[in-house]
């Protein structure tokens, strides 16, 4: 899991805020995004992500969570926390690979502009989310 240290208070720095509760899907998805030069923070909560993010000279650009997090949180509701701690134009995007979450939950998702994706994830599509959102 990685921390904000001092060496990234550059205003340059992507950072991307990962919240997904299985610990190696939560790597997996660090490394991917390191590799394309994102800094990472990797938290398996809302709760942790904020705390990890308290201080950070930086504030985050991107947001991925999963839709099914542990004590009955969910992935919108994570996104939602992280921007009201840090703005509400941060382009956040919920995962899933539960085939009983409802349509109706899936279009309250994209009306708060979090696009869903389904698992397994299209890397190339993810990809090309990240760099429309640092870009804008």
């Amino acid at each position: 899991m990685s921390a904000l240290g001092n060496e990234i208070a550059d205003p340059g720095v992507r950072l991307v805020v990962v919240i997904e509760d299985e610990a190696i899907v939560l790597a997996g998805y660090q490394m991917l995004f390191e590799s394309w030069g994102y800094v990472v923070i990797a938290a398996q909560s809302a709760d942790e992500a904020l705390g990890m993010l308290e201080g950070g000279a930086i504030q985050p650009g991107f947001i991925l969570a999963d839709f099914r997090l542990r004590n009955g949180q969910t992935g919108t509701d994570a996104i939602e926390r992280v921007r009201q701690a840090f703005g509400p134009d941060i382009p956040g995007v919920v995962v899933t690979g539960d085939t009983t979450v409802t349509v109706d939950r899936l279009r309250l998702a994209a009306s708060e502009g979090m696009p869903i994706l389904h698992k397994p994830v299209n890397g190339r599509q993810l990809q090309e989310l990240l760099t429309r959102s640092f870009k804008s």
